[in-house]
């Protein structure tokens, strides 16, 4: 994978982005979020998103994520408490990640995570941030563990997984 064939911006409501109609990660929630709600969304500014586009191919729409403010109750982080916590927790919550089905295993997840960590660590420079919050899907619970997130509830394999990552790791992953 070349990085110059890529280019990763800010989802724009206004443009119209090719292939988007079309995107295909292989998860039906994701694909139909992507085709008929991302712009709203976006346009309402309930949450900021963040596209990869295919340099090679028309500047195809193939991978994105979304991010908005969130707040976890303390009894959401008993498992990472170690002292008390204010009741509400000022929180990023991850919504969604995609990556189009024909570039999957090529590490694009990990590099549209990688500037989502950006993102939130510089937020957190300006505003008070506990931390990334998102719900996974059980297929990508184990990539989210992979990075580093905890799990916050105690559910099956089979469970959507309440994960977090703290401003703390998340500074030392970034270095």
């Amino acid at each position: 994978m070349s990085d110059s064939r890529f280019v990763l911006e800010q989802y724009d409501s206004t443009k119209t982005y090719y292939q988007q109609k079309k995107f295909d990660c292989g998860h039906g929630v994701i694909n139909k979020f992507v085709r008929s709600s991302l712009k709203k969304q976006v346009s309402q500014q309930f949450s900021k998103a963040y596209v990869l586009l295919d340099c090679d191919d028309n500047e195809r729409f193939c991978a994105f994520y979304t991010l908005t403010s969130f707040k976890l109750l303390a009894s959401d982080m008993e498992k990472l408490s170690g002292g008390s916590l204010p009741k509400d927790i000022p929180c990023v919550r991850l919504v969604m990640l995609g990556v189009d089905n024909s570039l999957q295993g090529q590490g694009i997840g990990r590099k549209m995570m990688s500037d989502a960590l950006h993102r939130v660590h510089g937020a957190s420079k300006v505003i008070g941030i506990y931390g990334l919050y998102l719900d996974a899907d059980p297929g990508a619970t184990d990539f989210y563990l992979s990075l580093g997130f905890t799990r916050l509830d105690d559910g099956s394999q089979d469970d959507i997984a309440k994960m977090f990552l703290s401003i703390e790791t998340i500074n030392g992953i970034l270095g």
